[in-house]
């Protein structure tokens, strides 16, 4: 059975979904825009992936390298719609988040240990990301910065 998910660059007249896709997960969906828009027009360093199904976008990776490492890059954003959690869209996100960094070194993922991120430690863990950091009260009173690793070559 053909896997029923495509990861593509992302493209302008994705923004409208995927905002709407970050304002149901992650972050308020009008940052978005600013947030991909060098990307879009081939500026940076950033990397971002879509992941669709039937050519509608259900979900979205962006991934930025760590300034002063060695090959080091940082999982600063992955999301897929609601109604596709548990449907393996996000592990097709993030192969091919790993596809696309190909000569990396090393994955860094960041949550928290709030209930609302369980789902998302799960998820990183099963794919073969390890917990090796948390900074207590790192992102404000209480609330944890729970790191995880995935060494890439």
């Amino acid at each position: 059975m053909p896997d029923p998910y495509v990861t593509r660059a992302p493209r302008a007249e994705d923004i409208p979904t995927l905002a709407a896709i970050a304002d149901a997960t992650l972050f308020p969906g009008e940052m978005l825009a600013d947030m991909i828009a060098p990307a879009l027009a081939g500026q940076g360093d950033d990397l971002w992936r879509v992941v669709t199904r039937d050519d509608t976008p259900v979900g979205f990776a962006f991934v930025q390298p760590e300034a002063m490492t060695d090959r080091t890059w940082n999982l600063r954003a992955i999301a897929t719609d609601p109604d596709f959690h548990g449907g393996g869209a996000g592990t097709a996100l993030l192969a091919a988040v790993e596809a696309a960094l190909a000569g990396a070194r090393l994955l860094v993922i960041d949550t928290t240990q709030l209930p609302d991120q369980a789902r998302a430690r799960r998820f990183y863990a099963a794919r073969g990301c390890g917990h090796v950091a948390t900074i207590p009260d790192f992102f404000g009173p209480g609330e944890d910065k729970v790191t995880f690793v995935k060494a890439l070559t």
